[in-house]
């Protein structure tokens, strides 16, 4: 799939704009706050049913505006091309569309095309909380297996119901439900871990051409020990029942990062206690390179990606590598920059779109 146009109203300060993309790199150059991480936002909001930057609703609409609206036109080379559209107002009523038939669920939407994000505080998924670690392993594991959401959710519907009756005393729903969550829960441990395994055949490689210095394996942390989730949550209830939450389970799991010392007497190391936050970016850049290998080779479904002030906390030498194979690997981009010379210059995309964004107001540029 190639997202060929995009549509924005009532995002942030874009009162109205359109622009036609490429299949290769697309960049949008201006000032700060001229309203470019505006669009990455609003395809985002469209593709992922969900803001990268806030929760609230109320704070992309544009001061004045009523409600949103987004739209896109993505092309795939066998399937033809699909329009899809986002309506939302300030009363949190929200409409999506694909070729004018109303979707349920934005994972229909997002199952269409993958969508990479690398915003300036990608480090954090090397030293932020285990959430964010989680939510890289369930975006990739949804679009390997699409069923593995409902499992999630369904696992997750099942703690919340088991939290009520922990804070409630209720033992007979604190045992019912522990039941149907240990069950769900060891099948999203599956595939989770699955999924890790998948990734790790990848890592080292790219790794490799992206930073050889390192060498970073990931360990899948379930969140629980033993054979039995529910004989695990059935032994632990006492605890859970004065903490008034569960405390084992996927919801508490993690992708632990560890380096991997050169000498075999040496132990793993975790990344967050040695690497630099450089060093940190280099690493979550490669996760989410990936991510989308996997996707384009295996999957034949090659990634979006979304780059927000581009090469931000990279030093020359691995911001060419990581652009490099970028461009190598054929992959469509949407990036900011405050400066598009470096990118536009120093990584000829055979196929490449220039915007200027002022304001709110979107211009290409030609290049000629």
């Amino acid at each position: 799939m190639i997202l060929e146009r995009v549509e924005v109203e009532n995002v942030r300060n874009i009162e109205a704009a359109g622009i036609d993309l490429c299949p290769g790199l697309n960049v949008l150059s201006g000032a700060n706050g001229a309203g470019k991480t505006a669009v990455l936002e609003a395809v985002h909001l469209l593709l992922r049913g969900r803001s990268f930057r806030t929760r609230s609703i109320e704070t992309i609409i544009r001061s004045g505006g009523n409600g949103l609206t987004i739209r896109a036109e993505i092309r795939d080379p066998t399937r033809g091309e699909s329009k899809i559209g986002l309506t939302k107002d300030r009363a949190k009523n929200t409409q999506l569309r694909r070729d004018g038939v109303a979707v349920a669920n934005a994972s229909e939407v997002a199952a269409l095309l993958p969508v990479q994000v690398l915003l300036p505080d990608l480090a954090d998924l090397v030293f932020g909380p285990p959430s964010s670690r989680r939510q890289w392993l369930d975006w990739g594991t949804f679009h390997v297996k699409h069923e593995y959401l409902a499992t999630l959710r369904d696992y997750l519907r099942a703690i919340r119901q088991r939290n009520g009756a922990l804070r409630a005393g209720d033992q007979e729903a604190i045992r019912l439900w522990g039941e149907q969550a240990g069950e769900l829960g060891e099948r999203v441990t599956e595939v989770r871990q699955h999924y890790v395994d998948l990734i790790n055949t990848r890592l080292s490689s790219t790794l490799a051409m992206l930073s050889p210095e390192l060498n970073i394996v990931l360990r899948h942390e379930p969140g629980w020990r033993g054979d039995s989730l529910a004989n695990e949550m059935r032994q632990h209830t006492p605890r859970d029942v004065k903490l008034r939450s569960t405390q084992a389970g996927p919801h508490r799991g993690d992708v632990r990062i560890e380096i991997v010392p050169k000498s075999t007497q040496g132990a793993p190391q975790p990344a967050a206690h040695m690497l630099s936050r450089g060093q940190g970016k280099v690493v979550a850049s490669a996760m989410k390179l990936v991510q989308a290998q996997h996707l384009s080779s295996e999957m034949e479904r090659p990634s979006l990606f979304l780059i927000d002030d581009a090469g931000a906390e990279l030093d020359k030498e691995h911001r060419d590598r990581f652009f490099g194979m970028l461009k190598d690997q054929s992959y469509q981009i949407l990036a900011t920059t405050t400066d598009s010379d470096w990118l536009l210059g120093g990584y000829p995309f055979t196929r490449a779109a220039l915007f200027h964004v002022e304001h709110g107001h979107i211009e290409p540029i030609n290049q000629n």
